[in-house]
Formats: structure tokens, sequence, C-alpha cells
């Protein structure tokens, strides 16, 4: 079956993908587990709110569908010039580095990595940075820092609660969705699974 990729947000590697009739969140780690079943309107929700872009492209399975996206993160990633690795040595990298330099490094990080939602990366540049000798050597900067950090932080926020509200629509239950019931029931459903009793909720 054709599986047709109608948004995808590149830099995480997030797609929504209809197959049929359904339409999916597609995202790391790829599992159906966490490839939740979407309303049609979450399709114009991602696009007009939450940051993806609209696609056309088709394939012919869901593995050649996850290398496509992978290729696009890594492709869009790298447009970004990121080669920053997962952690910084705070000790051999920014200890070293002059003032001109870690202005530099703040600059790429308000321009780039927080913008393109690469927080692990600016946090991991931040936190080694405000622990570092250069906290005491140039406090702008670290005003600086410590701001960006906030900033990133936040819109990390931002950027998993949009996540978890497009994951969350189950469109399985598209009455429940449109009348604000859905949580309640889901809670009620944990309640019920928890006490191992249907009599549990009053």
């Amino acid at each position: 079956m054709t599986v047709r990729l109608e948004a995808i947000s590149e830099i995480d590697g997030t797609g929504i993908v209809r197959s049929g009739e359904v339409l999916r969140l597609l995202r790391p780690p790829y599992t159906l587990q966490d490839s939740p079943a979407l309303p049609e309107e979450s399709l114009h929700d991602a696009i007009s709110r939450f940051g993806f872009s609209p696609s056309e492209e088709q394939f012919p399975s869901w593995e050649q569908a996850i290398e496509f996206l992978n290729l696009r993160t890594v492709e869009s990633r790298r447009a970004l010039g990121i080669e920053l690795p997962e952690s910084i040595d705070g000790a051999s990298v920014i200890e070293a580095a002059s003032e001109d330099v870690l202005n530099d490094f703040l600059l790429r990080v308000d321009r780039d990595l927080i913008p393109g939602r690469l927080f692990d990366h600016a946090e991991n540049f931040l936190v080694a940075f405000l622990a570092s000798s250069a906290l005491t050597s140039y406090p702008a900067l670290a005003r600086r820092a410590a701001e960006l950090l906030q900033r990133s932080r936040a819109a990390r926020q931002r950027t998993e609660a949009a996540g978890s509200e497009l994951a969350s629509r189950d469109a399985r239950f598209p009455a429940l969705e449109k009348h604000g019931e859905l949580k309640k029931c889901a809670q009620t459903g944990e309640s019920i699974e928890k006490r191992h009793c249907v009599f549990a909720v009053a």
C-alpha cells in the first residue's frame, strides 16, 4: 500500500503520512506505538501552527518513508552547518576560546540552533559555557548565555507540547475529540486499568 507524506518537520524527522484512509504522525523512534492516528484537521494545524511544511512525496513502503525522513533530517541539519557533537568538552573548547569566538558561538545558538529546534546542541554548549571560567572573564556574554538557555528551554517545552497535542488527537474517537471529552475518557480508562475494576469510577 502506498504511503504518502502529507507534511514534514525536517529538522526533527517528523512527518504526517497517509496510508489508505488513515492519517498518522510518524516520528522517531518510528514505531507503531509512537505513530498515532490523527483526525484530518491535524494536518492543517501541523502546517499552520506547528511549523510543518506540506509535502507530496509517496513511497511504496513504511521503511522507505522512514528512510526519507531520516535523510531529510540529516540534510537540513547539514544545511545549517551543524557539526557540533552531542556533548561539548568545556575544558578543551570553551576555556581556550577568545571572546570573539564565544560571541560567534552564542550568535549561532541564537540564530540557528534554537530556531532550528536543535535544543540538545544549544543547551550542551550553554551549560558548558556557564560552568566554565568564561563566566567570570566575560560577564556580558555570561548574561546572554543564561538568557539563551532560558529561551532554549522555553522553546523546547513549546515544541514538545505541540508534538504531544498532535499525538493526543486520537482519530478513533472523533465525537469525543469534537466535544473535548477525549482526555477525560482517557483518564477514566487509566483509572479502571489501575484499579482493575469498572466500578471504581463513580
